[in-house]
């Protein structure tokens, strides 16, 4: 048989998922921000900020 589409079971666990991976995306986030010390994101962050200041 056919059906019409993901039925509540399916929502029902999306929705226990969807905090956890979000907070596992934060983590990856943070962590590849941290390792590559990405200057474009970390430059307007107030206390690591000043670490890319230039005296020009």
């Amino acid at each position: 048989p056919l059906q019409a589409g993901p039925g509540p079971r399916r929502h029902e666990g999306r929705r226990r998922r969807t905090p956890t991976l979000v907070t596992w995306g934060g983590v990856a986030g943070t962590g590849v921000i941290w390792i590559t010390d990405w200057k474009l994101v970390l430059q307007y962050v107030p206390y690591i900020g000043g670490k890319f200041k230039t005296e020009d």
